[in-house]
């Protein structure tokens, strides 16, 4: 064996033992962090519960944020027999409100507000972090790839502008 092809297997193993030793280190900042980050197998059914309700109503409130109602309104009735043309804001359609809310932003923000919020959620929710158990991985693929639609429909609005 060649002593170049001896240096690459060498730096190659010591290269995959460091990000092995990041990833640790990065599982277990993530699992301090106060806001998401508290390991949900360790919980209770009724602690699982209630996190999941807490949750849905940070959603829901962010979805009211973005579209500026509350899910629960029932459209409002016009006195005129044409129906109202939906009205345009700077948020545009749902999927586009949606798309903020996703990716916790305020409706028609700047591109690099957009970034940031995306990169900070990917590094917190990517699914390599979440490699122990088969479930929370499948979770975090699913948010990853939401976050990721999200994220391309509003970078394709933000040129279109």
């Amino acid at each position: 064996m060649s002593i170049g092809k001896r240096l690459i297997d060498l730096a190659r193993s010591e290269l995959n033992s460091l990000l092995d030793k990041a990833a640790d280190y990065d599982e277990r900042r993530h699992l301090d962090d106060d806001d998401w980050g508290h390991d949900l197998r360790g919980m209770s059914d009724k602690e699982l519960e209630a996190e999941i309700e807490r949750r849905k109503r940070a959603r829901e409130e962010a979805e009211e944020a973005a579209t500026g109602k509350k899910p629960d309104d029932p459209p409002r009735a016009s006195s005129s027999a044409r129906p109202e043309p939906p009205r345009r804001t700077a948020a545009g359609d749902s999927a586009i409100r949606k798309a903020y809310a996703a990716l916790e932003v305020q409706p028609g923000s700047d591109f690099e507000t957009i970034r940031k919020s995306y990169r900070r959620l990917m590094r917190k929710y990517h699914p390599d972090l979440h490699r122990g158990s088969p479930e929370a991985q499948r979770a975090a693929t699913d948010l990853a790839q939401r976050l990721t639609e999200s994220y391309k429909l509003l970078e394709k609005q933000a040129r279109r502008r």
